[in-house]
C-alpha cells in the first residue's frame, strides 16, 4: 500500500505547468553547491596570473640585487607583477588597482652583501596589503610573498654558499699545499738543525781561537809598546850620534884648515931656515917631514876623496840616515803600538762576542730541535686537517642552500575546487534534501488515514523523496564527472555513495518535518545544515575550531558523508582506511534511526489536533 501512495504523491507533478517546473528546480538546486561552487572555485590558484600586483624597487646598493629580483618577478607567469613607482603603488593599492604590493627597500643589496661583513643583517622585503581588496586576496598575497621570499632565499643562498664552497675548496687546496710546505719545512728544519749543531761546534772552536788570538794580541800590544820605547831611545841616540858626527865633521874641517896652516907655516919656516940648513941639516929634515906630514894630514882632513874625510862624510851621512830611519821606525812603532792595543781591545770584544755566539748557537741548536719536532707535528696536523676538509661535487651549492626539498610520496595535492568538492557536494545534497520537503508532503495524511502502520506511513512519504534524491545525486555526479573533470578513483562507487548520502539526508529532514511539523521542520533543517557546515571538517580541520564545534564534529552526519565521498574520490584502496567503513556504518545507523523516529512521529500524527488545522506558523 505504501507503494500506491508513492506513485500518487509523484503524480501531482505531472499536472499543470508549475509542478513539473518545480520538480525540475528541486532536482537541480543541489548543483548550486555541488556544481556551481566547485566550478567557481575549481582552480583559483591557477588564476593568480591575472592578479595585478605592484612591485616597487627602491634598492640603491652597488650589488643591484633589487633589479635582479624585480626582473625575475616580471618574468614569472603565475602572478601579474607590474613594476611601478612607490607613489603609484600606494595609490593603486588604496583604490584596488593592485591587490597588494611588494617593495624592495633601499638597503636590500647592502643587506645581501653584509653576509661577509662584521655585522651581517637579513635582507627585508616589504609587503603591503589592503583588506579592503578582499581577505582571500590578502591571504593569497601572503602565500605569494612567502613563495617570493623562499625563491630569493634559494637564489641568493646558492650564490653565498657557492662562494663558501669555493672558499672551502681553496682552503682544502691551501691546507694540502701548507701540509706539503710543512713537510718541506720539517725536512729543511732537520737540515738546519744539523747545521745548527755544526754551527755551535764551530762557534765554540772559533771562541777558543779568538781567546788565543786575544792572548796573542795582548802580548803583541805589550811587545809593540816595548819596541816603541826602545826605538824612541834608539832614535834619540842616533840623533845624538848624527849630531856628534856632524860636529866631528866640522872639527875635521877646522883641523884640516889648521893642518894646512901648519903645513904652510912649516913650509915658510923651511924656506926661512933653508940658509941654515947647512948648520942644522937634521932640523931642516925634520921640518920638511913636519911640513909634508902636515900637508898629508891637511889633505886627509880636507880632501873629500881622502879615506879619512870620505869615511867621516859617510859616517855623518849614515848617522843622519840612521837617525831619520830610526825616527820613522819610531813613528811606525808608535802606530804599531796603538794598533796592537786596538787589536787587543778588539780581540777582547771579539772574545766576548764569540762567547755570546756560542751561547746563541747552542740556543739555535736547541731551538731547531724543537722547531723540527713542531714542524713534524704541523705537517701531520695539516695533513689530517686537509683530509677532513669536505670536498664538494658540482651542484653542492644548490643542495646546501636548499638542503630540504618536498617529495610528495602520497597523493598529489588536488586543485582547490576538487579538494573542496566533497564538502560542496555534501552541502548541496543536504540542501536538496531540505528543499525536497518544500514540494513533497512530509506527512501523508492519506496513508495515515488508511490506518497503515507507522513504518508504512513513513515510507509512503519518504520513498517519493528518494526519487528526487536519486535524481539530485545523479545529476550532480554527471556534472562533476563529465563537465568538471572530477575523475574520482571510484566513479560508480562515488555515485552509489552520493545516492546513499542523499537518502540519509532526506531521512534527516523528513524526521524534522515529521516531529516538528513542516514549518518548524524546514527551519530546523536549515539550522542543522548551518551547524553541520561549520563542524564537518570540510574546510578546516576540526582541531582548529572551538571546543563545541570540535565536539559536534563527531556527531555531524555531513562529517561522515564527506569522509565517504573523499574515500571514493581520492583513495584507490578505501578498504584499507578505517574511515571508509566507519562512514558507511554511521550513515546507515543515522538512516535507520531517522526512519525509526519518523515512524514514531507518524503514529503520533495519526491523531489530528487543532494545530494541524490552524498551524501557528506556516512557512
Amino acid at each position: 500500500m505504501a507503494f500506491l501512495h508513492f506513485g500518487s504523491e509523484l503524480k501531482r507533478f505531472g499536472r499543470g505547468k508549475l509542478p513539473p517546473l518545480g520538480f525540475v528546480v528541486v532536482m537541480l538546486l543541489p548543483l548550486l553547491f555541488g556544481g556551481v561552487f566547485v566550478s567557481a572555485y575549481y582552480d583559483p590558484i591557477g588564476g593568480l596570473s591575472k592578479l595585478p600586483v605592484a612591485v616597487v624597487n627602491q634598492d640603491e646598493g652597488e650589488l643591484d640585487a633589487g633589479s635582479q629580483v624585480v626582473d625575475n618577478l616580471l618574468e614569472q607567469d603565475n602572478i601579474k607583477f607590474i613594476e611601478v613607482s612607490a607613489e603609484e603603488a600606494r595609490e593603486g593599492i588604496n583604490d584596488g588597482t593592485y591587490y597588494f604590493g611588494i617593495e624592495i627597500p633601499k638597503d636590500f643589496s647592502d643587506s645581501i652583501a653584509s653576509v661577509t661583513s662584521d655585522s651581517p643583517a637579513p635582507a627585508t622585503v616589504n609587503a603591503v596589503f589592503n583588506n579592503s581588496n578582499g581577505f582571500i586576496a590578502s591571504m593569497l598575497g601572503n602565500q605569494v610573498v612567502n613563495t617570493v621570499v623562499e625563491t630569493m632565499d634559494t637564489e641568493f643562498g646558492v650564490r653565498i654558499v657557492d662562494n663558501m664552497l669555493v672558499g672551502f675548496s681553496t682552503l682544502g687546496d691551501g691546507m694540502n699545499q701548507a701540509a706539503e710546505g710543512a713537510t718541506a719545512l720539517s725536512d729543511g728544519v732537520g737540515s738546519a738543525n744539523d747545521g745548527a749543531v755544526q754551527l755551535a761546534d764551530g762557534a765554540a772552536t772559533l771562541r777558543d781561537g779568538i781567546v788565543s788570538a786575544n792572548d796573542g794580541a795582548q802580548s803583541l800590544a805589550d811587545g809593540a809598546s816595548q819596541l816603541d820605547t826602545g826605538l824612541a831611545s834608539a832614535a834619540t841616540g842616533s840623533q845624538t850620534l848624527a849630531d856628534g858626527l856632524s860636529g866631528l865633521s866640522a872639527g875635521t874641517d877646522q883641523l884640516g884648515q889648521g893642518a894646512t896652516q901648519v903645513s904652510e907655516g912649516v913650509g915658510q919656516l923651511v924656506d926661512q931656515v933653508a940658509p941654515l940648513t947647512a948648520l942644522a941639516p937634521d932640523i931642516n929634515t925634520q921640518l920638511i917631514i913636519l911640513r909634508d906630514g902636515a900637508a898629508t894630514i891637511a889633505s886627509e882632513l880636507s880632501d873629500p876623496s881622502s879615506t879619512y874625510r870620505s869615511g867621516i862624510d859617510s859616517a855623518v851621512t849614515a848617522s843622519q840616515q840612521l837617525a831619520s830611519g830610526l825616527q820613522t821606525l819610531h813613528d811606525g812603532s808608535s802606530q804599531l803600538s796603538i794598533g796592537a792595543r786596538t787589536l787587543a781591545d778588539g780581540t777582547s770584544q771579539l772574545a766576548a762576542g764569540s762567547e755570546q755566539l756560542v751561547v746563541g748557537a747552542q740556543a739555535l741548536r736547541d731551538g731547531t730541535v724543537q722547531l723540527d719536532e713542531g714542524s713534524n707535528q704541523l705537517a701531520l696536523k695539516l695533513s689530517d686537517g686537509a683530509s677532513q676538509v669536505p670536498a664538494f661535487a658540482d651542484g653542492a651549492d644548490q643542495t646546501i642552500a636548499t638542503p630540504v626539498e618536498t617529495e610528495q610520496a602520497g597523493d598529489t595535492t588536488p586543485l582547490f575546487g576538487i579538494g573542496l568538492a566533497p564538502f560542496f557536494m555534501a552541502v548541496g545534497l543536504f540542501m536538496g534534501a531540505t528543499v525536497t520537503w518544500m514540494i513533497l508532503h512530509p506527512i501523508s495524511r492519506r496513508a495515515l488515514d488508511s490506518r497503515m502502520g507507522g513504518l508504512r506511513g513513513t515510507l509512503a512519504s519518504y520513498l517519493p523523496a528518494t526519487v528526487l534524491g536519486l535524481g539530485q545525486a545523479s545529476i550532480m555526479w554527471a556534472v562533476l564527472y563529465f563537465l568538471l573533470d572530477l575523475n574520482p578513483a571510484h566513479p560508480f562507487g562515488l555515485w552509489l555513495a552520493m545516492v546513499a548520502i542523499s537518502w540519509v539526508f532526506i531521512s534527516i529532514t523528513h524526521m524534522f518535518n515529521n516531529v516538528a511539523g513542516p514549518s518548524a521542520g524546514r527551519v530546523l533543517s536549515i539550522v542543522m545544515m548551518a551547524f553541520q557546515l561549520v563542524s564537518s571538517g570540510g574546510l578546516y580541520p576540526p582541531e582548529t575550531q572551538s571546543a563545541f564545534f570540535h565536539w559536534f564534529h563527531t556527531y555531524d552526519p555531513i562529517t561522515y558523508a564527506i569522509n565517504l565521498m573523499r574515500q571514493m574520490i581520492f583513495n584507490q584502496t578505501p578498504s584499507g582506511d578505517p574511515r571508509f567503513m566507519q562512514a558507511v556504518w554511521v550513515l546507515l545507523f543515522i538512516w535507520v534511526l531517522m526512519l525509526a523516529i519518523s515512524t514514531l512521529a507518524s503514529r503520533v500524527n495519526k491523531i489530528l489536533r487543532m494545530k494541524d488545522y490552524h498551524p501557528e506558523l506556516k512557512i
